[in-house]
């Protein structure tokens, strides 16, 4: 679809769908693929950033990368993104389109495997989840609250281990074939408590650890950077803001997680009924297996579009 759009308007083309190489380094951010091309008027550089980009006191370390490899040319520079609205923490030269080929790729793999578990999650028994793989510590603040917490399932890699799949088994497993392995956990409980990949410092990711909690239709409690439940609320997501007190979103890093799990106490533990909430919570799954996609296609579509007007102009 990349390479069909941006042809089909005229560009010579030249991409690097996995521009990260990794290993990961925070202090420095990800090494990334940067060919060296001759730019022509219409050569446009497509870099596809196909992870978690680094914040850094108000830069973005990759695309100082990208700004001090291309320099003049960095305007001929297309970089598709995760993180969202990326636009919001960057005004360089580079250009920005948001694509999360991620969350498109776990959507589709769990739609195409909807008749295997869609009969099983409206049997909620349980108040609570909130499962923990990698350890870290915005995620340990959590489950020093919820392990003394009742009727839930709380893991935390191998600290706290889940009965039916230990964390050391998941390396190389496919998000869509972890959540058919865990959908005993996702169809049994009313809320999840969602502790995301990133938290220090936005703009971040929205991971399928999100996607998961609203395709198994439960309430979702959103702990990640600063601002992420509000970035959920752009992508089109019901964040339920009538029944979660979310004000905890645009709180600072030293209390978010606490003031997330303490606010919305009541409603972890099973004290709400939640009937009212089931044709919502449906609608939501509707959404993302349903619109998710399409919606994120035409957006790709019209920014590549105007992308095109602001690159013939100069």
């Amino acid at each position: 679809m990349f390479a069909n759009t941006l042809s089909g308007l005229g560009f010579d083309l030249h991409a690097v769908y996995n521009c990260f190489d990794p290993p990961y380094r925070p202090e420095t951010g990800w090494p990334l693929k940067l060919p060296n091309i001759e730019f022509k008027h219409n050569t446009l550089l497509l870099l596809h950033f196909q992870d978690f980009i680094t914040p850094c006191q108000g830069r973005i370390l990759e695309l100082e990368q990208v700004e001090r490899h291309y320099g003049a040319n960095a305007h001929r520079v297309l970089v598709t993104y995760w993180s969202h609205n990326l636009q919001k923490y960057y005004q360089g030269p580079v250009n920005l389109i948001e694509f999360s080929n991620h969350n498109m790729a776990t959507v589709t793999a769990i739609q195409a495997r909807e008749s295997q578990w869609t009969n099983s999650i409206n049997a909620k028994t349980s108040a609570w989840q909130c499962l923990n793989g990698r350890m870290c510590l915005h995620r340990r603040r959590a489950v020093d609250i919820l392990q003394h917490w009742p009727n839930g399932v709380l893991s935390y890699g191998n600290d706290i281990p889940l009965d039916a799949w230990a964390y050391d088994t998941y390396r190389g497993t496919e998000n869509e074939d972890n959540f058919m392995r865990l959908l005993p956990v996702y169809a049994k409980c009313q809320v999840n408590i969602v502790t995301e990949t990133q938290y220090d410092e936005p703009p971040g990711i929205v991971s399928e650890k999100t996607l998961m909690a609203m395709i198994a239709q439960q309430v979702p409690i959103v702990i990640g950077h600063q601002g992420i439940v509000q970035d959920c609320r752009e992508l089109g997501f019901d964040m339920f803001d009538d029944l979660v007190d979310t004000s905890y979103d645009s709180m600072s890093n030293d209390v978010r997680v606490e003031q997330a799990i303490m606010k919305n106490q009541d409603l972890i533990l099973g004290k709400i009924n939640l009937a009212p909430y089931q044709e919502r919570l449906q609608k939501q799954r509707s959404f993302l297996l349903d619109e998710f996609i399409t919606g994120t296609q035409q957006r790709y579509i019209q920014d590549v579009e105007q992308l095109a007007k602001k690159l013939s102009a100069i």
